[in-house]
């Protein structure tokens, strides 16, 4: 049983203007985009990336046949579960689990920042406006727009994720496969279209990519379609047979 490692560096390829808030607002704007340091370069925070990447790994293994288990224990419900799987990971029949960690061993996935490049940096937004609408009744305010600042579709960020999981963590400790759970986690990835706010009226949508030669497992190069294998109809049978054994 050994330890596990990925590194991979991924783009964000905008396909039109974007807006990731500050929480900010002032007279020019009712929400800012946010700003990366003092050159004020628009970026996209690393946790959310995790989290949007979280959601859609959820997503994918929900339509895997495969058990998932909300990490916010908003209900009772949620929190019986929660309790129910406070476990080690290599007990957990939570693929998701023993991808991004737990309460209970830690963090196992840690994203950076998407940033831009050097050569690529333009701090110029623009601000669109749109009807206001009234919190309170759901309706137009009449004579009010609601402006928000959107930051320029030609710029691509980049950014890294790495995936640190001590032995028995993952379903698979074999150097000879690609664990199940890194499989998930780049067609998580490469699935993403879409970030930040007002992604309803067409905002955000861009493609996710992973940098030639930057997938790195236990410091093995791993190429794209080596890397989705696991992906095949028998072996994510397999997986499935592997995380629903008893665990106890």
């Amino acid at each position: 049983m050994n330890p596990q490692r990925l590194d991979l560096s991924y783009s964000i390829v905008w396909q039109g203007r974007w807006h990731v808030g500050s929480g900010y607002q002032s007279a020019g704007a009712d929400r800012h985009q946010r700003r990366w340091g003092g050159d004020g370069q628009p970026f996209v925070p690393g946790s959310q990336v995790k989290g949007v990447l979280r959601h859609q790994c959820e997503r994918l293994a929900v339509a895997l046949n495969l058990d998932t288990v909300d990490p916010h224990a908003g209900t009772e419900e949620r929190g019986r579960r929660l309790t129910q799987h406070f476990q080690p990971l290599a007990k957990s029949s939570l693929l998701i689990d023993r991808l991004f960690g737990t309460r209970y061993q830690g963090e196992c996935l840690f994203v950076t920042n998407a940033l831009p490049l050097a050569s690529d940096r333009c701090s110029e937004t623009a601000i669109a406006a749109r009807t206001a609408i009234d919190r309170v009744t759901g309706t137009v305010m009449e004579r009010h727009l609601f402006t928000t600042e959107l930051a320029d579709g030609e710029i691509d960020l980049r950014g890294q994720i790495r995936a640190r999981h001590p032995a028995r963590a993952l379903t698979q400790d074999d150097n000879d496969f690609f664990p199940y759970e890194y499989s998930l986690l780049v067609a998580g990835l490469l699935s993403l279209d879409t970030f930040g706010g007002d992604k309803s009226v067409g905002m955000g949508r861009c493609k996710m990519s992973i940098d030639p030669g930057s997938l790195r497992w236990n410091d093995r190069v791993v190429a794209l379609p080596a890397a989705l294998k696991s992906f095949e109809e028998p072996d994510w049978a397999d997986m499935i047979g592997l995380l629903r054994e008893d665990r106890t």
